[in-house]
């Protein structure tokens, strides 16, 4: 069995945008991890949020076909539940930097709840030894 891995928003708009400046990178990675039998997570939010950002930067259309293919990359969907927006709320509170993501402190409740293994993600804000390359 591979690594449980929870996959980031940015990497899913790669995926699902072809003009965007990590779509190739994206696709190789999700490839070559799935291949190695690696499993990928997400949060409902990130769902949430992917879908949002491919209706605004591509289209609605494009939004929609984003949510029917998901499960195409999305092994294991989880809902933010009460335990993990408490999980969430502590690390956000702990957060001093402006522009914090609470999205971002969300995946590391995540992590951190069900022991995964890492967080692929084109975002700086995750600690070098969670993300996965």
């Amino acid at each position: 069995m591979g690594r449980r891995i929870i996959v980031d928003s940015n990497v899913l708009v790669a995926l699902f945008k072809a003009d965007d400046s990590c779509h190739k990178r994206a696709r190789e990675i999700v490839q070559k991890l799935h291949n190695n039998g690696d499993m990928f997570w997400a949060l409902n939010l990130i769902i949430q949020e992917t879908a949002t950002v491919v209706s605004i930067k591509v289209g609605q259309d494009e939004s929609k076909d984003f949510y029917q293919k998901r499960n195409r990359v999305i092994d294991q969907e989880v809902p933010l539940n009460n335990e993990l927006e408490t999980l969430s709320w502590n690390i956000f509170l702990k957060q001093s930097k402006k522009g914090t993501s609470f999205i971002d402190c969300a995946n590391l409740a995540l992590l951190e709840k069900y022991k995964l293994d890492g967080i692929l993600s084109f975002d700086e804000f995750y600690p070098k030894n969670v993300r996965v390359v």
